[in-house]
């Protein structure tokens, strides 16, 4: 008996370190699954395209808006949902998505990721 427990125990702790390495990379960290690097494409895309406008302290456009983004099977970033007491910042944000796209190879389509924006004029 002790020797069939021994036996599922070395049967269980090789394929649990077999598991656990498959999540490692060729340099030693762990590998991003495809949402993780999906997440990491939309950020980019998003601090490349959505910004505090330079006429921004002119035009008003201050406040906090809650983004919802969905990427869609082109690698095209959609605006979900938007909410936000500013409606100049709401129409912003919607422009500025429109330019935001990720690559084929990188998207897991039907995936949604919020963010929150902050936009203040310097003082």
């Amino acid at each position: 008996m002790k020797a069939l427990a021994l036996t599922l125990a070395l049967i269980v702790s090789i394929f649990t370190a077999n598991a656990s390495d498959a999540g490692i990379n060729k340099k030693g960290k762990r590998a991003k699954s495809k949402t993780e690097q999906l997440k990491a494409a939309v950020t980019s895309q998003v601090n490349k395209h959505i910004f505090y406008p330079v006429q921004g302290e002119s035009k008003n456009i201050e406040g906090q808006a809650d983004v919802m983004f969905q990427v869609m099977p082109a690698g095209d970033v959609q605006v979900v949902l938007i909410q936000t007491k500013n409606p100049l910042m709401k129409k912003f944000i919607e422009n500025q998505a429109k330019k935001m796209k990720v690559g084929k190879d990188e998207y897991v389509a039907g995936e949604i990721f919020k963010y929150r924006f902050v936009f203040k004029a310097k003082s």
